[in-house]
């Protein structure tokens, strides 16, 4: 797995030091020691990806992109952007071959809330975006709303339901069906702040809240324990029933006096994740546990549903916590099988991912593209199977540089670039 990681990279002997039969050089001096022989030439994978066609441009001032969706073959993207003098939140519906684009507005992009997100479940298509404040709650906690409404082909459609939760910093969510659910069964997962204790100014750590979309506010439970700094959560349904929910873990570090913490007034931290299995109404069926060490540096992690049928949960964790010194962030693979209470952990990558950043780009196809950056801010590339297993070399895609995949389409992928304009481009891969 580690060698297939790394590039399946291939040493070429130099000329000087590969003789057959090891003979001395031709002038008759002494073989090289290993000390004094030249390195080895080494050839890298030849880039899989190449511009196919001109750039889409997206329409719109400061466009700012955000999560993708697949609806059949129509890419969903979530924005926000500057129309007629205002910020709006937008979904664009972008064909596979990034020939045509149609905008669907949402809203009022809503301060600095993320673009709304956009989901698939049943062949339906459907966006969830924040709403105006609410207002104040009757403990004085300032309050704004979550809304799912159904996305038609051109049109907002109607609202399904809404999460009232805190107006904190904030935007973390995610959202979820059970299987063969109605579009209104869904399941919401997001994080706020915990109860501030009376003499604090505030909260000194956060948890992960979950409720199902149409029941009563006061419903919503704890799923994160009291032990845990919890934030970022993503949630999947698990095949058979349920759910599985998980987050980012924080405890700051214990310092020596001259240590320097991670940032200006910020003290180092350990970061994990952790999850807890729910049931088909959001309800804790298990204690939460960990998946990955507690002394890990987990810069950032997602979860999906791979394998036949999407029968499997597999975390994909950019863990910063890796084997040598200046080697850059590791990608672990933690799975969590149907049936199974022990998650397995494997190593997709041994280094080289740079702040954090590693995508498991959404596709249809049997295999799909690992993108992430390197230490030189070079744009990597992997195929990755439906379990989230590496089944080639990774690639240094140069057509890459400047632009962020976003999803696997027959034949290539779909990428956001900033130049002049934000626009979008199809990229053929082999």
């Amino acid at each position: 797995m580690r060698a297939a990681a790394r590039g399946a990279l291939v040493a070429v002997c130099a000329v000087v030091a590969c003789k057959r039969g090891g003979e001395a050089p031709v002038d008759g001096g002494a073989p090289p020691t290993a000390s004094e022989a030249p390195p080895p030439v080494v050839a890298e994978p030849v880039p899989r990806c190449r511009p196919d066609g001109a750039g889409l441009p997206i329409p719109g001032e400061d466009v700012v992109v955000g999560e993708v969706a697949l609806h059949g073959e129509v890419l969903l993207v979530g924005l926000v952007r500057r129309s007629e003098g205002k910020r709006v939140a937008s979904v664009a519906r972008v064909s596979p071959d990034a020939k045509t684009l149609s905008v669907i507005d949402v809203g009022v992009a809503l301060g600095d809330a993320p673009p709304p997100r956009p989901f698939v479940h049943a062949g339906a298509a459907f966006v969830a975006s924040f709403a105006r404040p609410l207002g104040a709650a009757p403990n004085g906690t300032v309050l704004r709303e979550l809304r799912l409404h159904r996305l038609e082909a051109s049109s907002l459609g109607p609202a399904l339901g809404a999460v009232e939760q805190q107006a904190d910093e904030s935007f973390a969510f995610d959202l979820a069906w059970p299987e063969g659910g109605a579009p209104g069964s869904a399941v919401v997962a997001w994080d706020e702040d915990a109860k501030r204790a009376p003499s604090a100014l505030v909260a000194d750590r956060g948890v992960v809240k979950v409720r199902a979309l149409q029941a009563p506010a006061q419903s919503a439970v704890v799923a994160s324990p009291e032990s845990s700094d919890a934030e970022e959560p993503r949630l999947v349904p698990r095949a058979g029933g349920g759910f599985l929910v998980a987050w980012l873990a924080r405890r700051p570090e214990v310092l020596d006096a001259g240590d320097p913490g991670e940032g200006p007034g910020e003290r180092r931290a350990f970061r994990w994740v952790e999850a807890a299995v729910l049931d088909g109404k959001g309800e804790l069926r298990d204690k939460p546990r960990g998946l990955t060490s507690e002394r890990g540096r987990v810069a950032s992690f997602d979860l999906v549903r791979t394998g036949e049928a999407g029968r499997e949960a597999v975390a994909l964790v950019v863990d910063e916590a890796a084997h040598a010194e200046g080697a850059g962030a590791r990608l672990l693979r933690v799975a969590f099988g149907a049936g199974s209470e022990r998650p397995e952990t494997t190593e997709v990558l041994d280094g080289g991912v740079a702040h954090g950043a590693a995508e498991l780009l959404p596709g249809a196809e049997a295999a799909r593209w690992l993108a992430w950056t390197d230490g030189a801010e070079r744009a990597q590339l992997a195929p990755l199977d439906r379990r989230g297993a590496a089944v080639g070399p990774a690639s240094l895609e140069t057509a890459l540089a400047g632009a962020r995949p976003l999803a696997a389409v027959p034949g290539g992928l779909l990428a956001v670039s900033a130049a002049s304009t934000t626009e979008l481009r199809r990229f053929s891969c082999r």
